[in-house]
């Protein structure tokens, strides 16, 4: 199985990536979705949450506001979910491993959370700053300086890119993006096919 690593900033579009990926039938785990899920599954990483943060409950949004504001705040959040979040990803590439050719890892911590070694190819997608600073404001109904907090919060796009084996710049119209994507996955095919 061909594990493809996806990432980038916030607000890059991944999503769109991911989406490219399903309608070529490659499945695609989402770090963010096993996060989310597990925040609700996982009683030991809700309470150590809960705990650390003095919660009465999860709100998402409240956990946001209080770890985007904070760098020291965000990094003790990434402490503690981080490894359950890598378990995750672990016991589901387990049960695809014979299965499928192609596996998508959506991972937009990849390289803040050292999980490089669980790809074979790494993809990055990158959007200028100031469209990822509009798109973010849009998306999530924040002010620009929330909005800059939370891209400053992540590696820079440009160290993402460098690390990454390809690059999709997702700055301009979809069918330039699209058009890269299926570039790309031809590329990723074609080496395989050679090894």
């Amino acid at each position: 199985m061909i594990r493809i690593g996806l990432t980038g900033g916030i607000a890059s579009g991944k999503s769109l990536i991911s989406d490219f990926f399903r309608q070529e039938n490659i499945i695609v785990l989402d770090a963010d979705m096993i996060y989310k899920n597990l925040l609700y599954t996982n009683q030991v990483m809700r309470t150590k949450i809960i705990k650390e943060f003095s919660l009465d409950e999860i709100d998402l949004k409240e956990l946001a506001k209080k770890v985007f504001a904070n760098p020291h705040e965000l990094k003790k959040l990434n402490r503690i979910t981080h490894p359950f979040v890598i378990r995750a990803f672990k016991e589901q590439l387990s049960r695809y491993e014979e299965e499928e050719k192609y596996i998508v890892l959506d991972i937009p911590l990849l390289f803040e959370a050292n999980m490089e070694d669980f790809c074979d190819y790494i993809i990055c997608v990158y959007t200028n700053e100031e469209e990822q600073l509009k798109r973010l404001v849009e998306r999530n109904n924040l002010s620009r300086e929330e909005a800059k907090k939370r891209i400053d919060s992540q590696w820079p796009l440009k160290e993402k890119c460098a690390k990454s084996h390809y690059v999709i710049d997702n700055s301009f119209e979809k069918s330039f993006t699209k058009q890269q994507f299926i570039d790309i996955f031809k590329k990723i095919k074609e080496e395989e096919n050679v090894n």
